[in-house]
């Protein structure tokens, strides 16, 4: 289904076509269009008639068109309608040859005098934005040339390389040296090789509009094909006489000089595509068209349109509805594809297409709008259309396009206050990076990141996952145990002994509060710092894991507090500090 969105206020929808949905809200879609637009990567344009109107070019099929037109100015020629002058039947006779070269005279004029519509000044401000992949335009005026887009059909090597035989090897293949290819590449640039060598043509530069019935701006000779400029022949044109080719006169004299005979002079006509006949560069618009609907392998266009905008045209033409189709099928595959894997990697399932029906466009405004049809009336027939677009707006290209430029201003003014607010934050940082350099104090600097530095350090370590499973351990094991990978630390206060335990392999061990205060009987040399021998063989442990006292040899032997007289420990030493004796814990003085 298509959504219906009018421009002016007020409008309801025709009741044709049946897939059509009205929009519930109007503004919101129109500001969608607008911005499916601005942030599209590989914009494609096709445009006719409609958007050159308000530069005075008339339009065709139009009640004050150019096929009315002619009709009604010339009674006397009998003619079914103005469409007549631009078939290809119209030089089989010398009266009507005339009545279209002088046709042709009169619409160069406004050509010339035409100036860019705020229409096409906005393609050139999306080509200027780098958002614009090619304008297709049906129109025979040019004024796009004038707006700055570059502008023509280029000519393609139609020469295809073909690769050289391969010489049979007796040995094994050589795969260190790279393989150079032969075969013509497929680029944006139209890079190509020509036959018998190994390098690489010059790039043919792809102009950004492409005219698909040709222009008002050259003449070419039926016969042996160069094209002139249009404007040295205006005055023959304008007395309906179509000029001969300089080209094909100057080898006429020059073969009668040698004796040759004679091939006759051919005629100039205007370097438009008229009904029934073949556009001279045909090719090198299809080569041009297909590269920009599947992609290249470089470029600006190497994945292909993604957005597709069809604007002032009633689409009448095969050749132009065919590219419609095949633009919209590409856009609106490669959006619903987009969407879907984005959903999918979002939430891990796929969402299904909506059914569909009609209605109000709810759901069908949830997609994004990928191919948009700019015009007052939709084409027709209309079930042709059904599927293709995603949304109508219904309206004047010139209103849309100053919407369309009021956007992109403001879009400006966005990014460059985002450059600003970007450069003064380096200006700031350059400025304390300065001052500190110039002596200021850095502790804090310091500080700072070594606090950062310890943060790191936490989480990696709460992250990696424990090599061994933890094992339940008993009260009594739990007291006993002393697997602790470094000596613990003694922080004495006025009145209590603190033992501070480190962590064992990331369990934490509360701290050790030793209120009872120590026997005056005990003495540093009495208690090494390493535990007994006994309790360490108990639990499988060595003294390696223990650094040496200071008041302790190397050699100690073998002890216990049970090997302690009376008159070494006065009175029994209470549980506590029995533990820390055991944890090999110095005492102090006091």
């Amino acid at each position: 289904m298509t959504v219906f969105v009018p421009l002016k206020a007020g409008s309801s929808p025709p009741p044709t076509p049946s897939f059509l949905v009205p929009s519930e809200t109007p503004n919101l879609h129109l500001r969608k269009a607008i911005k499916a637009i601005l942030k599209a990567k590989r914009l494609v344009v096709v445009c006719g008639a409609g958007i050159s109107v308000s530069a005075g070019i008339p339009d065709f099929r139009s009640e004050s068109g150019l096929f009315q037109t002619l009709k009604r100015d010339n009674p006397k020629e009998a003619l079914s309608s103005g469409r007549d002058l631009f078939d290809a039947s119209v030089f089989n006779n010398e009266h009507t040859t005339s009545m279209f070269c002088q046709m042709i005279a009169q619409l160069s004029e406004l050509s010339q005098a035409a100036s860019p519509t705020p229409f096409h000044q906005v393609l050139r401000s999306l080509d200027d934005r780098g958002r614009l992949l090619r304008v297709y335009t049906q129109n025979i005026d040019a004024i796009e040339l004038k707006s700055g887009l570059s502008f023509g059909v280029p000519e393609f090597d139609k020469r295809r390389a073909r690769p050289r035989s391969k010489p049979k090897s007796t040995g094994p293949p050589i795969t260190d040296q790279p393989t150079i290819s032969t075969s013509a590449p497929s680029s944006q640039d139209g890079s190509s090789t020509t036959p018998g060598s190994r390098y690489m043509s010059p790039a043919v530069e792809v102009p950004r509009c492409i005219p698909l019935h040709g222009t008002l701006q050259t003449l070419h000779c039926q016969t042996c094909m160069h094209t002139f400029p249009l404007e040295n022949y205006v005055p023959s044109l304008t007395l309906g006489t179509p000029p001969t080719c300089p080209e094909c006169t100057q080898m006429e004299e020059t073969r009668q000089l040698i004796g040759k005979r004679a091939r006759g002079v051919g005629k100039l006509r205007p370097s438009v595509v008229l009904y029934n006949e073949l556009h001279k560069d045909g090719e090198g618009v299809g080569e041009i068209a297909r590269r920009d609907l599947v992609g290249s392998s470089k470029g600006k266009g190497r994945s292909g349109v993604d957005t597709l905008l069809v604007v002032g045209t009633s689409l009448k033409v095969p050749g132009t509805k065919r590219m419609v189709r095949e633009f919209s099928k590409a856009v609106r595959a490669r959006g619903h594809t987009a969407s879907r894997d984005s959903t999918a990697a979002s939430t891990g399932l796929a969402t299904p297409a909506p059914s569909p029906g009609k209605g109000p466009a709810t759901s069908a405004g949830d997609s994004p709008f990928k191919s948009i049809y700019l015009n007052f009336d939709f084409p027709g027939p209309t079930r042709e259309w059904e599927g293709v677009f995603d949304v109508w707006l219904q309206g004047d290209a010139q209103s849309f396009a100053e919407l369309l430029e009021e956007e992109i201003v403001k879009e400006a003014a966005g990014k460059e206050a985002a450059l600003e607010r970007k450069r003064k934050r380096e200006e700031d940082a350059t400025h304390l990076e300065g001052s500190e350099e110039a002596g200021l104090p850095k502790k804090k600097t310091a500080k700072r990141e070594n606090q950062s530095s310890e943060k790191l350090t936490k989480r990696k370590l709460k992250a990696l996952p424990s090599a061994h499973p933890r094992k339940s351990k008993s009260k009594h094991q739990e007291d006993m145990d002393i697997s602790v990978p470094s000596a613990p630390k003694i922080t004495h206060g006025n009145s209590k002994l603190t033992i501070r335990i480190p962590p064992l392999k990331g369990r934490y061990i509360p701290e050790v509060c030793i209120t009872t205060p120590v026997p005056r009987g005990l003495k540093a040399a009495q208690f090494p710092c390493t535990p007994p021998a006994t309790h360490v063989k108990h639990r499988l442990l060595s003294h390696s894991d223990y650094p040496p006292s200071d008041t302790t040899e190397i050699g100690f032997d073998e002890s216990d507090l049970s090997e302690l007289s009376g008159d070494e420990v006065v009175g029994e030493l209470p549980r506590t500090a029995i533990r820390t004796a055991q944890y090999g814990l110095r005492a102090t003085r006091g």
